[in-house]
């Protein structure tokens, strides 16, 4: 093959890359191809749980089947494309071909679009008799991981498993504390309801159901106290439950904003140590985008920051001296 040829293969592997890649504002078809990548994952989603439907399932049924055989071409096509491309994605650049790829297929995301497409050649290559009706539902249940494929498009889930991560220590705490209070609720449920309401707290695990559904603020209402000690005690349970209920929320939503502030500082740490000299060489250019490819940022967002230190350069600093850096 003359080197026209791989110069031009090269070049049809870099476009599909910067295509396949999500959050690629200024590129048209590369947003038309995300959202319809997304249209298609929300669609499966919807029809794997209308396939659960006796009265769907009997009627759309030869439909069914043709969706998903279509979807799994689509995902197959991409994730073969995914695998090709994605050595030309910034975050490997220093990293061999066979190396990029390996470490892409072993990815959470490479992982998740492998087994949205696994259950159905499993199915076709695999004979399921009637008598493995569980292993068939099992199998059509797995098509649901497609929707964490919705994961590729957004930095949410990823910032959340960040967050989760930081604030593992917090977190536990406060469950140790909700689990304590369960224990106490079902406890004081069963001494002070326990002859009144055979059957529902007659024990402290038949209490504890009623204890779980009030501390978390759900309150079904089939089960509850009549006795007047039993109420009072409902009263101050379900007050201390709303309050300590609240608190994981609120350390995730304080977490989920630092960290946000966090990936924001950072980018714009490395957009003013490229913007020192008062120029961005290609060199420099590359380490922001695989910078900004790594903190989920878009090039909306890294094209706002940049025109914010443009026009504002007092915030420039120089990264040896400490010195403003004003451009000529």
């Amino acid at each position: 093959m003359d080197n026209s040829g791989i110069s031009s293969g090269m070049q049809f592997r870099k476009r599909l890359a910067i295509l396949l890649e999500p959050r690629q504002e200024e590129d048209r078809l590369g947003h038309i191809v995300d959202l319809a990548l997304m249209l298609l994952i929300i669609a499966n989603v919807i029809v794997a749980m209308l396939g659960t439907m006796p009265a769907y399932e009997a009627r759309w049924s030869s439909e069914f089947s043709r969706f998903e055989t279509f979807s799994v071409i689509i995902f197959t096509i991409e994730y073969l494309a995914r695998i090709w491309t994605c050595v030309d994605l910034p975050r490997y650049h220093n990293t061999s071909a066979f190396r990029a790829r390996l470490k892409w297929i072993l990815s959470p995301l490479g992982i998740i679009d492998l087994l949205a497409i696994l259950p159905y050649y499993l199915l076709l290559f695999l004979p399921i008799s009637s008598s493995s009706a569980l292993v068939l539902r099992l199998f059509r249940a797995l098509r649901l991981m497609r929707i964490f494929k919705l994961a590729r498009y957004t930095t949410a889930l990823e910032i959340l498993k960040v967050v989760i991560k930081r604030e593992s220590h917090s977190l536990l705490m406060i469950m140790v504390l909700l689990l304590v209070l369960l224990v106490i609720s079902a406890w004081g449920m069963y001494l002070l309801e326990s002859t009144t309401h055979e059957g529902h707290f007659a024990s402290v695990p038949d209490a504890l159901w009623w204890a779980v559904v009030t501390v978390t603020t759900v309150g079904y209402g089939d089960v509850v106290p009549v006795t007047a000690s039993g109420r009072f005690f409902a009263g101050i349970i379900a007050i201390i439950g709303v309050a300590l209920a609240a608190l994981p929320a609120g350390v995730l939503a304080a977490g989920f904003g630092h960290e946000m502030r966090r990936r924001e500082q950072t980018y714009s740490r490395a957009l003013k140590t490229a913007l020192a000299d008062g120029s961005i060489t290609p060199h420099q250019a590359h380490q922001l985008v695989r910078v900004r490819d790594e903190l989920g940022l878009s090039e909306k967002e890294a094209h706002e920051m940049f025109l914010d230190l443009k026009q504002h350069p007092s915030k420039l600093h120089c990264p040896h001296c400490g010195k403003s850096w004003h451009p000529e």
